[in-house]
Parts: structure tokens; C-alpha cells; sequence
């Protein structure tokens, strides 16, 4: 494990009290993090092509999209790449939502501007979804039925998380939502040290900013 994230996960205020890492490296948590929510798709596709919901009434609402260069050809369902663009926008959308929130809410007793820091701080709060998301993707694979024949609720919520909840109760699924729960907390306590460092505020001030937001999107769907 690369040593900087090391450092994130056991020691969080050393790592944002440090050199703030490159926006390239940023984003890259981000972009893994949508990567890792890209796994809902198959699970999703198998529902809608399933006798659960007919697919024609799915599959056909959209027209396919098609792209064409030096007579070769991709053609993908409509349905298909809207659900590819909205999970990968997720994280990006929520990192900043969740960046512009915290700065506005730590503004009134913030002792520096710290814009840019702010921006590249808040996205290593997301770190915690990936454990979430993998332990999701787990229970998906072990359970998730080759061709269901019941509703599952499957999806993508914010912070970039994964839920799944079969028709019936099962404990494995309710592991993975108290996992995905303590996670989230987990990138709200990686928020508050970030806030605290870029704006200039201390942990406790940082916990206080970051609470409402957090707690708002703690709770499983």
C-alpha cells in the first residue's frame, strides 16, 4: 500500500497537515471510486432483462447511441450508457457538492480561504467508500441470482456508495449496510481533518462542520 495512503487511514491528521497531494491524485481517487460503483451495472442489467421488468419497455425507451470511425462501429443501448455516465458522475458530483458545502458551512469561523486546499482535501474523504463498495460487490457476487426472478433494490447513493437489499432479509446484505454506515462515518471523520487543516479551523470545528452533511447521507436507502 502506497505509504501517503497508508498514512490517511492510521494517522489522517499527518496526512492533511502535510504537502496537500496533486488535484491529479485527487481525482484519481474519484475516478477509482466510480470505477469501483461501475460493478451495480451488471446485477442492475440482469433486472431489467430479467421477467421482473420486461426489457422492452426498458430497453427500448431510449434509442441506442452509436459511434462510427473509419466504418467500424460501437453501438450501445441508451439505457446502458446513461447508467454508465450516471454512476461514474456520482463521486464527481458529490465531491463538489460536499467540498463547496463545507466550505460555505466552516466560512464563519474559517481563518483561511483555502479554496484550492479544500477542493483537493475533501475528495481523499472518499477513500472509505472503495472498502465499502468491495465488501458490497462481495455480497453481490456471492448472492446475487443468475436470473432473478424478485425486485432487488440495487443502486448508487451519496457519498458514491453501493447498497443492495434482496426481497427477503439476509444478514450478509445487512453486514455490507453496517459497513457502508461506519464507512461513511469513517470519510466524514477524514472530512473533518480535511476541513480543519485547509480552512484553518480545529478537529473539533472541523467534526462540527462536517456532521450535518454527513449524518444526511449515513443512513442506508
Amino acid at each position: 500500500m502506497d505509504s501517503r495512503l497508508w498514512q490517511l487511514l492510521v494517522d489522517p491528521a499527518a496526512f492533511f497537515d502535510a504537502e496537500v497531494p496533486p488535484l491529479s491524485q485527487s481525482v484519481g481517487v474519484l475516478i477509482a471510486t466510480g470505477a469501483m460503483c461501475l460493478g451495480v451495472i451488471p446485477p442492475v442489467l440482469s433486472l431489467l432483462e430479467s421477467l421482473v421488468i420486461p426489457d422492452e419497455v426498458v430497453f427500448d425507451a431510449l434509442p441506442p447511441i452509436r459511434y462510427v470511425v473509419s466504418g467500424w462501429e460501437v453501438s450501445i443501448p441508451g439505457l446502458v450508457a446513461i447508467l454508465l455516465v450516471s454512476v461514474l458522475a456520482v463521486p464527481l458530483v458529490a465531491w463538489i457538492a460536499f467540498a463547496a458545502l463545507f466550505y460555505l458551512l466552516s466560512w464563519p469561523i474559517a481563518s483561511e480561504s483555502g479554496v484550492d486546499r479544500t477542493v483537493s482535501l475533501v475528495a481523499w474523504g472518499f477513500v472509505p467508500q472503495l472498502l465499502a463498495n468491495g465488501v458490497t460487490l462481495a455480497a453481490l457476487l456471492a448472492a446475487f441470482p443468475a436470473m432473478p426472478t424478485e425486485s432487488w433494490r440495487i443502486g448508487v447513493t451519496v457519498p458514491a456508495r453501493l447498497y443492495a437489499s434482496p426481497p427477503a432479509f439476509e444478514p450478509l446484505f445487512a453486514a455490507a449496510t453496517v459497513v457502508g454506515v461506519g464507512c461513511t462515518l469513517w470519510s466524514g471523520y477524514l472530512w473533518a481533518h480535511a476541513i480543519a487543516a485547509a480552512r484553518g479551523l480545529t478537529l473539533r470545528q472541523g467534526l462540527a462542520v462536517v456532521a450535518g452533511p454527513t449524518i444526511l447521507v449515513v443512513g442506508p436507502i
